[in-house]
Formats: C-alpha cells, structure tokens, sequence
C-alpha cells in the first residue's frame, strides 16, 4: 500500500514556496557544473552556496540503510533525484545526492519530517546548501520545511529510465576514477553490462561489497547503500523501509559470477587524480531487479594454507574448494615462488589434484626460515572461462596473490599485515595468532588513548592497532608485550582484537619511520598502524596547505601551493566511537568547536591555518573513509611549529617516562619457595596471577593491595610463571617461581 507524505505538507506547500524563494531557482544541471575537470577539480560551482531546484524522486525514501549515530534516530536518510527536465530519464549532469537532516536550534542532526515517505515519481521542491563528501556532490537541507511535495506520483515507474555506460567511463583497471567522463554521471540512475565478479567484501560483520570487472578489466564497486544489497545478518535502521523481516534479504555472489546487468545509482568515493583513496565510481543497486545474473564461470572458495605459520621444516598444504554451477573444471593451476623478487606473473606453476569431492591440493616444499612465499590460483572449466584466486582485474599483468611466512620463532607483525590480495585485507583475518612488539601509543593523559604495537626488526608492514582498549589499560608506552588474538578488517583497518596478554620487563623507544607527505606514489598501506614522521626528504619545513577539510582533518605538504594530491591528511583533537579516534592532548586542531566537541581538549588549541610550518610532526598512521591519516599523540609529536605550543600539561614525550619504569622496584621473595612467595610494591597496589607451564591459573588476585602473600604449600612442587600487574605505573612483568617442598 503506497504511503503519502503529511497531511501538513500539502496545506503549507503554497506557504512554503513563497518562504523559500528568496533563494536562487536553480536547474540540477546548473549545480553539477564543476570548476574545472581537467584539473582534477570536481566540486561543484555552487559549493557551500544555499539553492532552491525542483525535481523528481528516483529512490523510494525507504530504501536507502545509512546508519548514524550522531542524527536523532540512528538514521541519515538520503534520496536521489532527477531534474525535472529529464522525465525520469537519465541524462548528464541531471542527478542530484539530497541528504535530508537539518541542525535544530539545539545544535543536534534531525531527519526532515516526511522524508523516507516520499516515493519515485513524485515532484518536489527542496531547499539546500551544496555540500560534497568524498568527492561526491551532497546536498543538505537546511531545515525542518526544505522539502515541499509538488505532485504526488507525478511520473509513473515506467519513465525512470537508466543511462546505458562503459565501465570504462567511469574507472580504469585499477578502479582509479575516470573524473572527465564519470563526473557526468553522478548521482544518476545507470546501467553497466556484461560485468564478472572479481572480488567479494564483506565488511563490519554483516555488510558486503563486490567488485565487477569489464572484458577489458575495468573495475568498479557495486556498494550497499540500499535495502536491495543489504544481507539477513542487517538489521534496518530507516524507520520507513519496507522490509517486513527487518532485515536484509540480499545474498553475496560468488566470484566468477557473470552478470549481464547492473543497474544502480553511481556514487564518487574519490581516489587518483581527485586527491582521495577512495573506490573510485560506484554503482548502488536500489532494487532486486537490478541484478541481471548470466552464465557462471568457476567458483573458488575455501583457500587455506596449513600449517598456518609452518617452519623450516614444514611441507605446507595449498587446498581450495573450487566449482561450477553451470560446467565441470577443466584445470586448476596453483602458481608459486618463495624468491622475493618473482614477480607474480612470473611464478612457477604446477597443477592442482582434485583430493575428493570439490577439494584441490597441492603440497608446497620446505622453504627457509623466513621465506615469505607467495602464490595465486587459476581454475578453467569446460568452456574455458577462467578465474584466477585472490581476484585479479582481468589482464593485470602481476596478478594478486596470497602468502604465508616461514617462521621458526613465531609469526610477526609483518606476516599479519602483509597483503598482496589488492584489498589490504590481511591473509590471518578471522584467525587466532600470538605476536610480540613495543607499544607505540597507550591509554594514558598525555597519549592517544589508543593502543598500536610495534616491532622494531621491520620498516614496512610492522605496526597494528589492538583491541578492545579496556582490556589494555595497564600497558605503557615504549613496553614490549606478547599479545594473542583474533585478526580482523574493520572499515578498511587490520585490528588485533586481543584475547590476552604478557607484559615484559622490556622498553625500548620506537622511532618514527619517515615519510614524504607530498608523494602521491607512496603506498600507505605498508605503513598502515606504524609510527611515523611526516618530514620534507630535502630537510626543508613542511606546511599546512589547508587548515580544514572537514570531520577535524588537516593537510600537511612539503610545498605551500600543494593542493590534495600532494599533500597528507591530520586528525586531531575528536573521539567519537570508531569513527575518530584522535588524541586529546594535541593543540593543533582544524576547527575551534572541536575544543568541547567530540570530547573536551585537554591543551590549549591551536587552530591549524595556511602560515604555519614545522620541522616534523610524527604519530601513528590511520586508515578510515577512505583516507589515510597521521594520529599525533601529543604536543611533543609537533616538531618546532612555527607558533609557541604549550607543553606544560604533559611534561615528558612519553606518558610513562623510562626513570619512573625502571623505580619500580617489585619484590618477589622468597624464591625458592616452600610455604608460601610474598609481593610488595614500593610505588602502591600490585595485582597477580599464577600460573603453571600449562598456562593454568592456579592462584590469582585482582584485588589491588601493596602486598600479597600466596600459599604455595599445596602446589605441585616444580616452576610456575608469575604475572603482576602494578596499578600506579601500569608495569606488567613476569617472574619464574620455583616451588620446592
């Protein structure tokens, strides 16, 4: 049953009009004119002003699932329209992305009222400032009355006609946006044809993502934006969608699934040229008729190789489940090398034995310690469509590829982080591991008040975030622990989501691995989680070239003339959730409302602007929506700013120095021990366990106290480790304890 917008809408529609006209009516083509694209310059000519335009409603209210915290609700409704000069069919420059929240008079995000109840076809006027996200044109209302409803159902479903592209117009190979044809196309209704799966991503537990390619490998992401590809693990957040169940009904396809069209509204997430590191152009499919399914090619799932982490004396199993739904498998090729400098498209290859039912298998040799072997697979079947695993673009010359690592003393933190499967999605995700490193940032005053670990025997791929913070309160930076949890991908970042830890005795200060802020070639990736030192490679200064773009983000260059491209992004100065996790005790802020908002600064601020420069400024390097970015810890992170930076709050570099570290004086006595081991602390309350060479606990406490006394009188006599934690310092340290009777 169609549902209608307000009763109150269409008594104050000629009301509103009037109350509205005073700003400019304009066409939605007039809007999406941009500055200049052959500069790489995408925004819109209207930027920041606030327009008046008509136009007609492509997607139902309903439809788009776009979770927010921070609008009343848990919900950030968006509807695409089309410039009423259309009809309904798309044509350049004539879609139009309109966010429908407003700020009250109280500073908080509310939804339009009536918003999700508007429905393709019908008219509307709307009132909005032009506004950009990711490069994507967006426009948002600017008040509870910036929609009026002009005619309901005023072109019927049959005129909303897609516009027929080429991959190609809108990304390369490398699903590097096209700005100088896709541009044209933003926000529209489209359809693409004749497409292959080439990689699946699931994403935050219950979302997914897919990538289909051309027959000429160009590649392009069909994103989830709408209720047609949210799956049953999704629980709806639009109050107005019209799934019954509540959930999401869409199932992944596999990849090598070949679909003779999509349709969809295109989206710009930016990366290249435009500045970003976004995904490029993607399609939104809005409706389950959408997706246009053809003949299949093989299906290969279920990679794995085993042991995990094998030595040097392990043969390692390569097995994989490999199918097709609409043939037999012809061949399976597995293609590896443990030589570091092959590249991919040079490996060896040997053929894969079917194990039994849909099960291949290949035994890799013995490989020396430390070999970090590479290899990729390729399946045809009896009509000779071939995929290769992990997904390729098709005719990439290097193909992707899956590794393991030889290690005879334990993974490190470069095995996990490691990726050659073109996602930056690590080979461990899911899986349980044990790694060991030096803490870079902890959650202390005067810190990040998050946690990343370090491992000091590598420059690339060495660094990586761990959670859940409250289980890692008591660490200190500059400590090195031995940590073990699950490994998993979330919005883009590798996590360490830890199980336990070991803190040892041992510090060591973690230098920070330099960095061009200006090279627009370097691979971030490889840095992702590390700590590192935006610097100029000439020994020059580094500026600002721009104090604000937005979310409390900053650039930073090497020349004050770079624009986006050649520059790095800042965040300081806002925690909220997951979504910005910046330090506190950083001055250098983009914007003064982020003193009290976001959580309350703890230094004087200091608002970042265009004059200012520096030697350095070093932190940890972070991944989200879909940029990297430099987390500063505190103020001694800002190498000789150019303006006087309050230092007084936090007095040392670090926030637990290495003097007050090495006065922790804990006493273990006596040892050996016969009836009973007491524990005391100079600097206050000390917690413990104890534990057998099982790793069994056999006595614990967690309640604080200056000293304990444990009754070994009834233990097995024999060596147990003893773990204590001291509350005032954070130290965590082991002590071997021989029990003897």
């Amino acid at each position: 049953m169609r549902r209608f917008l307000p009763f109150f809408a269409g008594i104050l529609l000629s009301g509103m009009i009037s109350a509205q006209s005073s700003y400019p009516l304009v066409t939605i083509q007039q809007i999406n004119q941009v500055i200049d694209l052959a500069a790489c310059n995408d925004s819109s000519i209207y930027l920041g002003d606030t327009v008046r335009f008509r136009a007609h409603v492509v997607t139902d209210g309903g439809l788009s699932e776009v979770p927010s915290s921070s609008v009343q609700g848990g919900y950030r409704p968006f509807i695409y329209m089309i410039d009423t000069a259309g009809n309904g069919v798309s044509d350049s420059l004539m879609g139009i992305e309109v966010m429908g929240v407003y700020e009250d008079a109280n500073g908080n995000d509310q939804p339009v009222p009536g918003f999700t109840a508007l429905f393709q076809g019908d008219k509307v006027e709307v009132v909005a400032i032009v506004e950009e996200y990711q490069n994507n044109t967006q426009l948002t209302t600017i008040g509870a009355n910036s929609v009026t409803l002009i005619s309901s159902g005023d072109l019927p479903s049959s005129a909303f006609i897609p516009k027929v592209l080429p991959v190609a117009d809108f990304n390369n190979t490398q699903r590097v946006n096209n700005v100088q044809t896709g541009e044209y196309w933003q926000n529209s209704f489209v359809e693409i044809q004749n497409v292959t799966v080439v990689q699946v991503l699931p994403f935050n537990g219950n979302r997914v993502s897919f990538n289909v390619a051309d027959a000429n490998g160009n590649i392009i992401n069909v994103s989830d934006r709408f209720l047609a590809q949210r799956t049953p693990s999704h629980t709806i957040v639009n109050p107005n969608s019209p799934s019954a169940s509540g959930t999401g009904s869409f199932v992944a396809p596999s990849v090598g699934t070949f679909y003779s069209s999509l349709k969809g509204i295109i989206r710009h997430s930016g990366n290249g040229c435009t500045g970003g590191t976004g995904r490029g152009y993607e399609i939104n499919p809005f409706d389950s008729t959408h997706y246009a399914v053809g003949a299949s090619a093989p299906n290969i799932t279920n990679v794995f190789s085993f042991p995990v982490v094998p030595s040097s004396s392990d043969s390692v199993l390569i097995s994989a489940d490999i199918s097709d739904a609409d043939g037999t498998i012809d061949t399976v090729q597995l293609y590896w090398s443990a030589n570091s400098s092959t590249p991919s498209g040079s490996f060896s290859w040997v053929n894969m034995s079917l194990a039994s039912g849909s099960t291949y298998e290949y035994y890799i040799p013995a490989q020396a310690d430390g070999s970090i072997v590479r290899y990729w697979i390729r399946a045809v079947d009896n009509s000779g469509s071939a995929v290769v695993y992990p997904a390729s673009p098709s005719g990439l010359a290097n193909p992707y590829f899956n590794h393991y690592a030889v290690r005879d003393n334990g993974l490190r933190i470069f095995d996990i982080q490691y990726s050659g499967n073109g996602t930056g999605a690590s080979v461990f995700e899911g899986q349980t591991v044990t790694v060991r490193g030096f803490i870079t940032s902890a959650r202390r005053d005067c810190d990040l008040e998050y946690v990343y670990l370090q491992d000091p025997n590598d420059t690339i791929y060495a660094g990586i975030a761990l959670i859940p913070n409250q289980d890692l309160d008591n660490v200190y930076r500059d400590q090195e622990i031995v940590v073990t949890g699950t490994v998993q991908e979330t919005f883009g970042v590798t996590y360490l989501n830890v199980d336990n830890y070991v803190g040892l005795s041992n510090s060591q200060t973690i230098m920070p691995t330099p960095i061009d802020p200006s090279d627009a070639n370097l691979d971030m990736e490889m840095y992702e989680g590390m700590l590192v030192s935006y610097q100029n490679p000439n020994g020059g200064q580094i500026y600002i070239t721009d104090g604000d773009v937005g979310f409390a983000e900053y650039t930073i260059g090497t020349d004050p003339s770079f624009g986006m491209s050649q520059s790095s992004r800042v965040l300081a100065g806002r925690q909220s959730g997951t979504s910005a996790t910046s330090s506190l005790y950083v001055s250098l802020i983009s914007d003064s409302s982020y003193v009290t908002n976001n959580g309350t600064l703890q230094v004087p601020a200091i608002i970042a602007n265009t004059s200012m420069t520096m030697d350095a400024m070093h932190g940890i390097l972070w991944y989200s929506f879909g940029n990297y970015k430099l987390l500063p810890r505190n103020n001694f992170d800002i190498v000789n700013l150019s303006v006087p930076v309050d230092t007084n709050g936090c007095n040392v570099p670090t926030n637990v120095s290495i003097d007050e570290v090495a006065a922790a004086d804990l006493s273990v006595y006596p040892n050996p021990a016969h009836d009973a081991v007491n524990i005391s602390s100079p600097n206050g309350k000390v917690s413990f366990r104890l534990m057998d060479l099982n790793g069994r606990v056999v006595l614990s406490s967690n309640d604080d106290a200056q000293a304990h006394t444990l009754n070994v009188s009834q233990l097995v006599a024999g060596v147990y480790v003893l773990t204590t934690i001291e509350t005032k310092t954070g130290l965590s340290s082991t002590h071997k304890i021989v029990v003897s009777h």
